[in-house]
């Protein structure tokens, strides 16, 4: 079974500041492309395969950069359109908006200058509110504070602006900073959730009142009482809430870790969050990082009290540790040496609308988990990966993996997605993907990213006999 995980990134030609129209109305069989020998042939359906998908190209640029930094590029989807952000030469962030109707598509810088690290934990990720502004947070790497930017008009990438410098509540919450996420839930309440390092290695959720344009965060300050032995146990905390942490780290107590959250709504607008914390010190992983458990927690007003999945309430900031601050811990590492747990555990939902999250043992393989009348139930053992989870970490670099995934082996698509927007497959039944055609043609020993298509890929209507 073909799997993708919904990594990627891009390098292109230096490009004038304003508008590029980009993309064309024509669906990608209706022209002939200058690249169309690369395209590689639809496969074989057996005779059991679904019925085929009709694809269109909605965009079709060359000029983005030939790296990595390009494999973490996602799309956004918001009333019609496709957003997503590309790096030219020289790290030029651009924002790209694509309708989905095949009509012109568009590019604007992020902000005229700016331009990104040079490193490939300083991604981007987009969302749009409940009144159609667009926001983007990312160039971040242990940053100060989070890096946020919002269009100056509802559904217009021509003018940005960066919110962070006009006071902490402009901006999602958190400090020292890495691996921003924007999630969009009900009635278009947009989260963002972060890795900080300040006070404490943890969780930051931070949730926008759409009408202040103000953001603040879910949880609450570390008690000072639980920081003894940090360096921080000495200096101010107040005022810097979390919304998950634990002591432990990679080195000893408050030492190095890389916790990550995942948000996702049930049908009746409960909010759930899976993520995975270090509870135990380990030794620097050296490029291997690793958590020690998988906790789950749900809430009914938004993020404002968290409960446990037998309906207990759980005390803020959540932590794996014993206590009326721990939240459900649905998985727990293994007995053998590190590294025990994956970073990124994953949840949906079943066909019953029960909670099932997936949890990955570096030694087992991975778990999958369901909540059913308050207690979590370990489901058949499956020695893959199936669809919704990660892949495995890479072994030689400090960064974090996306984790949904799309089976496409069965679907007859021109190209294999790189990766999958989640939120329209579901809300829609199409697929909206992102293909790097040339990423297979390696210089020296870099994948080539320089092109990147946007394609729309719909079930075949069966024609009327």
């Amino acid at each position: 079974m073909k799997l993708i995980s919904r990594r990627s990134f891009c390098r292109t030609l230096t490009l004038p500041v304003g508008t590029l129209v980009l993309g064309s109305a024509l669906p990608a069989w209706a022209k002939k492309k200058k690249h169309q020998e690369e395209k590689p042939p639809a496969p074989a359906a057996p005779d059991s395969a679904p019925p085929p998908y009709e694809t269109k190209a909605l965009w079709d640029f060359s000029g983005c950069i030939e790296d990595r930094f390009m494999n973490r590029v996602t799309t956004h989807v918001y009333n019609g359109n496709a957003y997503l952000w590309v790096l030219l030469p020289e790290l030029k962030t651009m924002i790209v908006k694509v309708p989905l109707d095949g009509g012109k598509a568009q590019m604007f810088p992020l902000m005229p200058g700016h331009v990104t690290g040079d490193d490939p934990h300083r991604f981007y990720t987009i969302g749009a509110d409940a009144l159609g502004y667009i926001h983007v947070a990312g160039d971040m790497h242990s940053s100060a504070h989070v890096k946020h930017w919002i269009s100056k008009k509802p559904e217009d990438i021509s003018e940005f602006i960066f919110t962070s410098d006009m006071g902490a509540n402009k901006r999602p919450q958190g400090f020292n900073v890495t691996y921003p996420h924007l999630f969009r839930g009900p009635d278009g309440v947009l989260y963002h959730s972060i890795r900080c390092a300040d006070p404490v290695w943890g969780i930051g959720i931070s949730v926008l009142d759409v009408k202040t344009q103000t953001w603040s965060m879910l949880g609450a300050d570390v008690p000072a009482s639980d920081l003894h032995g940090s360096k921080r146990a000495n200096k101010k905390t107040g005022g810097k809430p979390m919304t998950a942490w634990e002591d432990n780290g990679e080195g000893g107590n408050f030492s190095y870790t890389q916790p990550h959250a995942q948000i996702k709504w049930d049908k009746n607008k409960r909010m759930h969050v899976v993520f995975g914390l270090l509870n135990e010190n380990t030794p620097s992983a050296k490029g291997r990082h690793t958590g020690s458990d998988v906790l789950y927690a749900y809430s009914d007003d938004g993020g404002k009290t968290f409960h446990r999945g037998d309906g207990s309430q759980i005390q803020l900031p959540m932590r794996a540790e014993p206590g009326p601050y721990q939240a459900d811990v649905v998985y727990s590492r293994h007995n053998g040496p590190p590294p025990w747990v994956g970073l990124l555990p994953t949840i949906h939902f079943d066909d019953k609308g029960r909670p099932l999250v997936g949890a990955q043992d570096y030694q087992t393989g991975w778990h999958h988990l369901v909540l059913e009348k308050g207690k979590w139930t370990e489901l058949a053992k499956s020695t893959g990966s199936p669809a919704g989870d990660q892949t495995a970490k890479p072994k030689d670099e400090d960064e974090t993996e996306d984790s949904e995934k799309v089976d496409v082996s069965k679907l007859r698509l021109p190209y294999e997605p790189h990766r999958v927007n989640q939120e329209y497959l579901r809300e829609t039944g199409n697929l909206v993907y992102s293909v790097f055609p040339e990423k297979d043609r390696f210089h020296g020993d870099k994948p080539r990213h320089h092109r990147i298509l946007l394609m729309l890929s719909k079930p075949a209507k069966a024609k009327a006999e």
